[in-house]
């Protein structure tokens, strides 16, 4: 969907060195007018992998960059285990006594540990493409948005034929994805549970990343 974006005041923060201006439905809007898709990608043991096997797995994976008319970006990031699922449900559980009850309170506080543990972390793993927006007028984004779905549909099916599962990151993933990027510290100790994350600048309040976004 079309979004503006309304004038920033002159206040200046540390969101302003990231170089998003929003997120549309799982594609990141850059300040440079680019749009950026990001897939979740997952992975291969290739040391389980017989030599065959090993073989017709890169003759797939050759076939597939050669098949590209455009440049594409890959990323492995260690970031916090995501135990959101879980903790919500234990959260929704009843205990039928006091006791049961402590003993859930105990998992549930045990889990949100494990979550901001800097000694426990999974790798993730994304492939990025993106789209110049030509133009300032709705049309323009539109059209940008088009060519994007077509690279990522072209992407998808190329690593589906390998054997690899690929999806769109959604709009919370991106922001827990830039902001290990950008803070890696601070994602391991309080990472981003919402996608508007408030933070306070100059008596105004602003989302993640420092914008008003207005829908159209």
């Amino acid at each position: 969907m079309w979004k503006r974006w309304k004038q920033r005041g002159k206040e200046e923060s540390v969101q302003n060195l990231i170089p998003v201006r929003a997120l549309d439905g799982g594609v990141i809007v850059t300040e440079d007018f680019r749009l950026v898709q990001l897939l979740r990608v997952s992975s291969f043991n290739l040391d389980l992998m017989s030599h065959r096997e090993l073989n017709e797995t890169m003759q797939k994976y050759e076939l597939f960059l050669r098949s590209l008319s455009f440049p594409l970006q890959t990323a492995i990031v260690s970031q916090p285990v995501d135990m959101g699922g879980y903790i919500k449900s234990l959260e929704g559980k009843q205990a039928e006594s006091t006791m049961k009850q402590e003993l859930l309170q105990g998992y549930i506080a045990y889990a949100k540990g494990m979550e901001t543990s800097a000694a426990i972390i999974q790798r993730q793993r994304y492939v990025m493409m993106s789209e110049c927006i030509e133009g300032t007028t709705k049309e323009c984004y539109e059209k940008g948005m088009l060519v994007l779905e077509q690279k990522k549909k072209h992407v998808k099916t190329g690593l589906e034929e390998i054997g690899l599962m690929a999806r769109e990151a959604n709009d919370l993933e991106i922001a827990r994805y830039l902001h290990t990027l950008f803070n890696y510290e601070g994602s391991q100790h309080s990472p981003i549970e919402h996608i508007f994350h408030p933070y306070t600048t100059g008596g105004s309040t602003y989302g993640f990343f420092g914008q008003e976004v207005v829908r159209a």
